[in-house]
């Protein structure tokens, strides 16, 4: 199966501006995450919290690749796929606080948001059942005429449902531009990997259904980016679906409330060594696409963006309850 090298990759190739997007969406969503724990553990979170740590390198490396005309189902990890299309760091903490004037209007204080003008569909607790939304989404985009391609992301875990095997199918028989982010992070909650499948690697089901597995180290965003540019920019010309495996390891538990006891301590530290954000950093200095100095500044920017935003929203108002009918049926 191909495979992606996670290093001696050209970054000259992609334009500066795009490579420092690519890190600060990757900043702001592992300091937002940092205060919605602490937030999580103030009580003023409604609903659980399940971060990205260590997934930031996937969600940005992808979505940054895509298109204005592009659709993406993101999965509980992806919170660099909400903000690299648009979101506002605000609209996530008013989303998670349950504001009135957050996404879903208080309805729901998670992870079930989305915004369609911005291409991204409000996710439900999938386990594959949103590959197949982004399939009929990207079809009837296509059908308007757009060059559109969709990015459906799903766990390790989900790959052993039947949601998916129907979904991929369905795409590799029509031809169906679209690109299924398998996040391997080891673990489907706290089944280990071989526990849930037998082959050496998810990309080699690929063959199965007669399309392309491609590999990518998913602590490298610099190796996201570059291969899915890559791929979509194919999917444009020749529409057809394909498998990406992206290796990573969540840094935390599966959510805040899972103290991840069951992830060894060795594995634990081989990927905090390769922390996304880290190797991001590296990358880029030793390409001279930025300095330190250059790459504290978007740190301090981005902390400061998130320091603003919760405070905004932990003082804007929670939803009315007599609107509690309203948005249930449609008018």
């Amino acid at each position: 199966m191909p495979v992606c090298p996670s290093s001696s990759l050209d970054l000259n190739q992609i334009p500066r501006n795009q490579w420092l997007a690519i890190y600060r969406t990757m900043c702001r969503a592992r300091f937002t995450e940092q205060r919605m724990i602490r937030l999580y553990h103030q009580a003023k979170i409604f609903g659980g919290v399940y971060t990205g740590f260590g997934h930031e390198a996937i969600g940005a490396g992808t979505a940054h690749a895509g298109g204005d005309n592009d659709l993406f189902t993101p999965c509980i990890r992806d919170l660099t796929v909400h903000l690299a299309r648009g979101l506002s760091v605000l609209d996530v903490f008013r989303q998670f606080l349950a504001r009135a004037t957050g996404p879903t209007r208080g309805r729901d204080g998670n992870v079930h948001y989305g915004r369609l003008d911005q291409g991204v569909y409000a996710m439900i607790s999938h386990l594959g059942a949103m590959i197949s939304v982004a399939v009929g989404g990207v079809m009837a985009r296509r059908r308007q005429g757009l060059d559109a391609v969709a990015m459906a992301y799903v766990g390790d875990g989900a790959t052993s449902t039947g949601d998916f095997h129907e979904a991929v199918n369905y795409a590799s028989v029509f031809d169906v531009p679209l690109l299924v982010v398998i996040e391997n992070n080891q673990f489907a909650y706290s089944t280990p990997n071989s526990q849930q499948y037998r082959c050496k690697h998810l990309i080699d089901r690929a063959p199965g259904y007669g399309i392309e597995g491609v590999q990518v180290d998913g602590n490298d965003a610099v190796a996201v980016h570059l291969k899915v540019r890559e791929i979509v920019g194919e999917m444009r010309q020749t529409p057809r679906p394909v498998l990406l495996e992206c290796d990573t390891l969540r840094i935390r538990g599966h959510g805040e409330h899972d103290d991840a006891g069951y992830i060894p301590e060795a594995l634990k530290a081989e990927y905090a060594a390769r922390d996304p954000l880290d190797n991001m950093r590296r990358s880029l200095t030793d390409a001279e696409i930025a300095t330190a100095r250059e790459l504290d500044t978007i740190d301090s920017e981005c902390q400061q963006e998130i320091d603003e935003g919760y405070q905004q929203a932990l003082a804007e108002p929670m939803p009315d309850p007599a609107t509690l009918l309203e948005g249930v049926y449609a008018e």
